[in-house]
């Protein structure tokens, strides 16, 4: 081989190597480039994520115009269907977000059942935390004074605590839930006057015995502050206190009549007169309405135009100011009353001023 030959073997080795070098550092700068822009779109992708995922977060109102709403949370209910009940009521911006970050959080699981206060003015990390402490919101309800057992029952039903028919079993027969142990002496084993018209708040899943004991304790505390404070009339009970308290509540619109109505229910027991009262006849009918003479001739030991003296129980639940009349009557010897038609009353002594009355009011 000459020189010259071998000069050209070496030249053509040397130019393959730097051809290969170049095609390599292309290649390298073609992956850096590919490279470069799959970061780029991964890090677009992980930011849109970002801004989707704090925007899932957000409250979807301002905490300061935002509304709170109770919403009732069923045992056994999934993630998805607790997710689907907040996004309907307005409550998280995505159900999805909402499962996500439940089982991202190991919480999936253990949300809780309950009532639960909750408002478009908190995060989603906000709602998923109160679900897993069990924080749960008591359901506010006002029992009236004046209404019977089977008012309650509908009322509270009405809030979903109670079924009201085991409501009414139960209050009609006090041993279903105190056996032989009443906390109430009284001749009779219904609880009708017993059931304190109050502001009771009350967890759904409290029992209606839970629920009815609660009121009669409220009864007991407040019964037990007003005998301690006024006397029992000798000759009568707690429980006639209780059934003349009941008919006061229902005759009386303005409270400050009660001492007065009490007054002449008194002075008619004292005397053997009838109490004469529309309220209990309307007990033993079930509704309240005008009153016809036939009406008036029902066979009821609750008919207090038929049959003298107190009834055999409560027509419906007493408050404290109807208590306190029963047990301090106006010092006056009245004998009669008379609607006006303003929702207060005419007071007479004899049944001359009270014929006087009824004609001056139209009755």
């Amino acid at each position: 081989m000459s020189k010259a030959q071998g000069h050209s073997g070496v030249q053509a080795a040397v130019d393959n190597s730097i051809a290969v070098a170049t095609e390599l550092r292309l290649a390298w700068i073609r992956s850096l480039s590919l490279l470069s822009v799959l970061f780029g779109l991964a890090l677009i992708a992980v930011l849109i994520v970002a801004l989707v995922a704090s925007f899932a977060i957000l409250p979807p109102e301002s905490a300061e115009f935002a509304i709170g709403t109770i919403i009732n949370i069923s045992a056994g209910a999934s993630t998805g269907d607790i997710g689907y009940l907040l996004e309907e009521a307005g409550i998280i911006r995505d159900q999805r977000a909402f499962a996500l970050t439940s089982r991202l959080l190991g919480l999936d699981q253990r949300l809780q059942a309950g009532d639960y206060l909750l408002s478009p003015g908190m995060d989603l990390l906000q709602v998923i935390d109160q679900l897993k402490s069990g924080r749960v919101t008591p359901i506010r309800v006002t029992i009236p004074e004046g209404l019977t057992a089977a008012a309650i029952a509908k009322r509270l039903s009405s809030s979903n605590l109670v079924d009201e028919e085991r409501f009414l079993e139960l209050v009609q027969d006090e041993t279903l839930i105190y056996g032989s142990n009443s906390p109430i002496e009284k001749p009779i084993p219904g609880l009708e006057g017993y059931l304190f018209p109050d502001t009771y708040f009350f967890v759904r899943d409290l029992s209606e015995e839970d629920i009815i004991k609660h009121m009669v304790q409220r009864f007991t505390e407040v019964a037990e502050e007003l005998t301690s404070a006024m006397s029992i009339p000798d000759g009568y009970t707690l429980h006639d206190i209780v059934t003349l308290s009941s008919i006061i509540e229902k005759e009386v619109m303005v409270k400050r009549e009660a001492p007065l109505v009490s007054a002449v229910f008194w002075n008619r027991l004292n005397i053997g007169m009838p109490l004469q009262s529309d309220p209990t006849v309307h007990y033993v009918m079930g509704a309240a309405r005008k009153l016809y003479y036939s009406d008036l001739e029902m066979d009821s030991p609750y008919n207090t135009y038929r049959y003298r003296g107190l009834p055999p129980g409560p027509i419906a639940s007493p408050g404290k100011a109807a208590l306190e009349a029963a047990l301090d009557p106006s010092d006056v010897d009245y004998l009669y009353f008379v609607a006006k038609g303003d929702g207060t009353h005419a007071f007479s002594k004899t049944f001359a001023q009270h014929r006087q009355a009824r004609s001056r009011y139209g009755i």
